[in-house]
């Protein structure tokens, strides 16, 4: 037993060294096997730039993660972490130098600890946002032998190209690439945009509003043109009481192109239809001219439609009766140019024809002052008060003959 002790005792500080060493080393081992490493694509989150500023490239994503983790974590992957960079201290420069910003990768499961990851940091330009407004070009590529193409119709002719100044700046023109199929078919549809330079090449990370215009082409093996008049096509009839008093297009006439037959049989180009029904106001409408098929308008397609709309006016003749006013006793009064029905004259009233229909020939009078008629034959003026809103624009017979003649006194009978 006491030998096991002085074993024990012979060289305690060089055994108990070497205990340490060994902890230490085992502990190094396992925690060196717990780190693992992720390689793929992992994208860099920009956040806070300053307002107005854009990143003049796009950025450069994280592609090694180093990482420590509990075996039940399992595989990870992009989605499991999250890369940034602050970019509210870096100033906006157009066409200026790289500024190296640092990089910060989180994990988005706690149970993850990251221990290192690659790059560190990114290069980064800040350029001021610009924007401008581009005509937009229909690039047509080869057209097969034997075709005629009447003139891009593009809507909008024009778009907005918006992003780092510098970029924007190189932009000189905004192309729709079409192609023209062999067999004459009309172009009538959508195209992407892209944003070129002076040497035809793509300007990267441009914003393009809108992203997509219609272009159409008129594709034909013999074209012709022609000007015409437009006609607006209207449907349906004002309120009662009311009509168009004048219709203004503008333009007054477009040129059409396509292929020659139809072109030539053509008089007229209709526009959409214009809807006036039950309408009491006037209407203005910016409508489409329609065309047969292989048909189109060279130029704008849209014309401007001015309706004026305005209540009915008319004139109607109602029969009215005569009466004599200011009749004096001891007179009798006798008329000779009444209508051949009597006591009657005819009177022809003007105005809106709501107020002409609301009209009661019945409340309609004619009037003769007698009142300074003592016996004779006197020829006087009929009056007519009309109603509101209308006047009198005919009374006939206008005048009248009227004979005063003192009324006969009774003779005297036979004394009793």
């Amino acid at each position: 037993m006491r030998r096991a002790a002085d074993f024990l005792i012979r060289n305690w500080p060089l055994k108990l060294a070497a205990i340490l060493l060994a902890t230490v080393l085992y502990s190094g081992l396992v925690l060196g096997q717990n780190v693992r490493t992720w390689t793929g694509t992992l994208p860099v989150d920009a956040i806070g730039p300053a307002a107005g500023a854009t990143l003049l490239s796009n950025l450069d994503p994280v592609t090694q993660v180093r990482y420590r983790a509990p075996i039940d974590v399992g595989v990870v992957s992009p989605d499991s972490f999250r890369a940034t960079v602050d970019l509210s201290r870096v100033q906006a420069r157009p066409g200026g130098p790289a500024e190296n910003v640092p990089v910060t990768v989180a994990a988005l499961d706690p149970r993850i600890q990251i221990v290192d990851f690659q790059p560190r940091q990114l290069p980064v330009r800040l350029d001021p946002v610009g924007e401008r407004l581009v005509q937009v070009t229909a690039s047509l590529g080869t057209v097969p032998d034997g075709l005629d193409l009447g003139n891009p119709q593009i809507e909008p002719s024009s778009v907005t190209v918006r992003g780092a100044s510098s970029r924007v700046d190189q932009v000189t023109a905004v192309l729709a690439r079409v192609s023209i199929d062999a067999s004459a078919l009309n172009v009538d549809r959508e195209f992407d945009l892209i944003a070129v330079d002076s040497n035809g090449n793509e300007v990267p990370n441009i914003q393009i509003e809108p992203q997509r215009v219609r272009i159409r082409i008129a594709v034909a093996r013999e074209l012709a043109t022609r000007t015409l008049p437009v006609v607006p096509q209207l449907i349906g009839q004002p309120a009662p009481g009311y009509h168009i008093s004048s219709v203004i297009v503008n333009p007054l006439i477009v040129t059409v192109s396509g292929e020659s037959t139809p072109v030539t049989q053509l008089e007229t180009a209709m526009t959409e239809p214009i809807d006036i029904e039950g309408r009491i106001d006037d209407l203005e409408a910016t409508v489409r001219v329609t065309l047969p098929d292989g048909i189109s308008v060279t130029g704008s397609d849209t014309v401007r439609v001015m309706i004026s709309i305005a209540e009915t006016s008319g004139t109607e003749v109602f029969p009215v009766g005569i009466q004599l006013i200011g009749q004096q006793p001891g007179i009798t009064y006798r008329l000779v140019d009444a209508l051949p029905d009597g006591m009657r004259a005819d009177v022809t009233l003007a105005g809106l024809t709501v107020l002409l229909d609301a009209v009661d020939s019945a409340t309609l009078l004619a009037t003769v002052d007698v009142t300074a008629a003592v016996p004779g034959t006197y020829t006087l003026d009929l009056t007519v008060a009309p109603p509101e809103g209308l006047e009198v624009v005919q009374l006939t017979p206008a005048q009248l003959t009227v004979v005063a003649e003192a009324t006969p006194t009774p003779s005297p009978g036979p004394s009793p």
